[in-house]
């Protein structure tokens, strides 16, 4: 079971308070959500989640039209959520998959604490990093999480 944790695209500049909630994403944003559709057309992925934030959504929001499926906004996926909020997401989701994959959005605070999380339970972590648009790929077998892989776009995606 895979699970893809995508950090958001790049966005507009940071403003303070719930008005950030709203910050959309730039131009080079757009382009890097548009860049994650090539990234996900050989995997079978069965449900995209995200933060509400609308820099979240607006990045896998090109991705779940090519996949035919709904964007799921996810207050669990917030930038100031605990970490055992999001692990317990997560966790909650990988049974409800029925072996596909599972995209979720979220932000560059909350994806680094999660893969750290994993490796400290004993997956195996390749890479490092967070930069806006990175994907994690988290794998689980048998329940347990096992591999963290890092692609970002500046390589392409390769991994």
């Amino acid at each position: 079971m895979e699970v893809y944790l995508i950090r958001h695209a790049h966005a507009g500049a940071r403003t303070v308070g719930s008005r950030d909630l709203y910050r959309t994403l730039s131009d080079d944003g757009s382009r890097q959500a548009a860049a994650l559709v090539d990234f996900f057309s050989d995997r079978r992925v069965g449900a995209v989640y995200s933060s509400p934030a609308t820099r979240c959504v607006q990045t896998v929001e090109p991705l779940a039209a090519a996949l035919g499926l709904p964007v799921v906004e996810e207050s669990s996926l917030w930038e100031d959520v605990s970490l055992a909020e999001v692990v317990g997401l997560i966790d909650s989701l990988v049974p409800e998959a029925g072996g596909a994959a599972i995209v979720l959005c979220s932000h560059g605070n909350l994806i680094p604490a999660v893969v750290e999380h994993l490796g400290e339970n004993g997956a195996e972590v390749h890479g490092r990093g967070c930069e806006r648009a990175s994907i994690w790929m988290i794998r689980s077998v048998d329940g347990r999480w096992v591999e963290g892989r890092y692609f970002t776009p500046r390589s392409g995606y390769a991994g």
